[in-house]
């Protein structure tokens, strides 16, 4: 009995011995290590020949071909500008608003008030923006004669103000042109001989009692001259139908 065993006990013992060794095989620190998911990106050349570090991809949303360019800027249209310059001035008018009136004033030309559509280079008033009246001053002032009579106008500035500057509600005119006149008649306007460069608005009604057929038509003209890239108000001008 004794024999049979020896031989499998044998083979038990070479077995174990054969184990052992592959499990020191497995542990020998110097075997290659395996890769591991925590190891370091691998480095990539770089121009210069000295590695980087490798970078991932742009994205499509990070590409900078998938990005829109920058919508460009367009300067606004001189008209439209003229136009929003005028629309201050006569909000500054229907306020009786004296000071942002006189913001808007050309500081070297000032602003020349004229009742009528042509003006009078000689006798027209002319206020630098710092000189400009106030309704609180009491002195009459001569702004030019009266049409078909000829009589001089002797009017304190708030007088003159009511009579010959804002006399309707202008800034809620239905018709309001650039450049273009509405209202005409046997007096013609002369602003762009006056002042060389110069645009102008304006504020129309064609009239109010349809009896006269138009004949009480009224408008309130205002003159810009160019300043930089802004307007400046150079004169403030009555016009309506005359004899």
């Amino acid at each position: 009995m004794m024999r049979r065993l020896l031989p499998l006990l044998a083979a038990v013992l070479l077995a174990l011995q054969l184990g052992g060794c592959g499990a020191g095989a497995g542990n020998d620190s110097n075997a290659a290590p395996s890769p591991s998911s925590n190891t370091e990106a691998p480095l990539a050349a770089s121009p210069s020949g000295s590695p980087t570090a490798a970078r991932p991809e742009p994205s499509a949303s990070e590409s900078p071909s998938a990005s829109a360019p920058a919508e460009s800027v367009r300067p606004e249209d001189p008209e439209a500008a003229l136009l929003n310059a005028a629309k201050e001035v006569v909000g500054a008018l229907r306020d009786r608003d004296l000071k942002r009136l006189a913001s808007w004033i050309d500081p070297e030309l000032g602003v020349r008030f004229s009742p009528y559509a042509h003006m009078d280079e000689k006798n027209d008033l002319v206020f630098k923006p710092e000189k400009l009246p106030t309704f609180k001053d009491a002195e009459a002032l001569t702004w030019g004669s009266y049409d078909g009579s000829g009589e001089p106008i002797e009017l304190t500035f708030r007088d003159y103000f009511e009579k010959f500057v804002y006399d309707q509600d202008f800034a809620e005119a239905p018709d309001v042109t650039a450049n273009k006149l509405l209202g005409t008649g046997n007096t013609p306007f002369n602003g762009k001989e006056l002042y060389p460069g110069s645009s102008f608005v304006e504020f129309h009604f064609p009239g109010f009692d349809d009896k006269l057929e138009g004949h009480d038509w009224e408008s309130l003209v205002l003159v810009f001259v160019p300043s930089g890239d802004q307007w400046r108000l150079c004169a403030v001008v009555h016009s309506q139908w005359t004899i």
